[in-house]
């Protein structure tokens, strides 16, 4: 089938210098023009694809091209504006884009679509640098406060509704006032990233650690039951016990720190704020018994 079959021979010089990527089908699904720009985007050659292969294999999965086809026959009007999907390069790359397509039709009949794919890779890394900034702490790198009572509340629901343990574990540093005392803020902050980086190697893939605020951190540990949270606190203690007695205290004539955590297993009657006091009331009580 011919290049043109679908498109008025005049609009070939403005398909071509689309930046846009255009491809249309015939009524079979089968690619029958594919500018420049598609060239670019996916990687294949016109001269590979026209005539050849079916407009379903270059979507990213075949239920992504049977709902794009789906959208487009049930529409009023058989056009699909801004819908967002997702293409797979030559090279097999995800590639995501936003999609409008029309049905051709000519003297009453079908006769194929014409669709254009506009590249959405550029904006999608932008937006997930943004999301990832509005949920992390900008010093350490752990997620903030805010995103801690976002995910507590969403993982209390679940933990409810399945009937999964939920446990937090509530930290606070002591004597850490005295590290900004003698050597300064930024060596300060050098200390609540090293903090922040002990707990990343002690938390498993499914735990998720938060910088509550000052040099307190909350750590939530789904489906996890009271020993194994208590186990898993004390691997944290322990390591950060040893770390800070080998990399920091000689290095830099740092004061003794050490961690103080309480432990709260999540109760079903309780609210996420009834949660956290209690997580905060157990790491106070058991600050005052290392005091003694």
């Amino acid at each position: 089938m011919e290049k043109i079959s679908l498109v008025a021979t005049d609009l070939q010089e403005l398909i071509s210098l689309s930046p846009d990527p255009i491809i249309a089908v015939n009524r079979a699904g089968i690619i029958v023009m594919f500018n420049i720009a598609a060239e670019k985007l996916l990687g294949y050659s016109g001269e590979e694809v026209i005539g050849r292969i079916s407009i379903k294999q270059i979507f990213a999965t075949a239920d992504q091209a049977r709902f794009v086809n789906k959208l487009l026959y049930t529409s009023p009007d058989r056009n699909i504006q801004g819908h967002e999907t997702q293409l797979l390069s030559k090279k097999k790359r995800i590639i995501d884009i936003r999609l409008s397509a029309k049905l051709i039709v000519r003297d009453g009949e079908e006769v194929g679509s014409i669709g254009f794919f506009h590249d959405l890779t550029e904006s999608k890394k932008v937006e997930l640098k943004l999301k990832s900034m509005s949920i992390t702490d900008s010093l350490t790198g752990l997620y903030n406060q805010r995103h801690f009572h976002a995910v507590l509340e969403t993982e209390i629901e679940r933990a409810k509704r399945h009937f999964r343990p939920l446990n937090l574990i509530c930290t606070d540093l002591d004597n850490f006032k005295q590290v900004n005392d003698a050597l300064g803020h930024l060596e300060g902050d050098k200390a609540l990233r090293f903090v922040a980086n002990t707990i990343r190697k002690v938390l498993r893939k499914t735990d998720m650690a938060f910088r509550y605020g000052g040099d307190e951190f909350m750590l939530l540990l789904l489906e996890t039951c009271s020993e194994e949270a208590e186990a898993i606190g004390r691997r944290l203690k322990e390591s950060f016990d040893k770390r800070w007695a080998e990399e920091w205290s000689p290095k830099r004539g740092c004061p003794l720190v050490s961690i103080s955590m309480g432990i709260a297993e999540f109760d079903r009657k309780e609210s996420p704020k009834g949660l956290i006091r209690r997580a905060d009331f157990l790491m106070y009580e058991a600050k005052n018994r290392d005091r003694r």
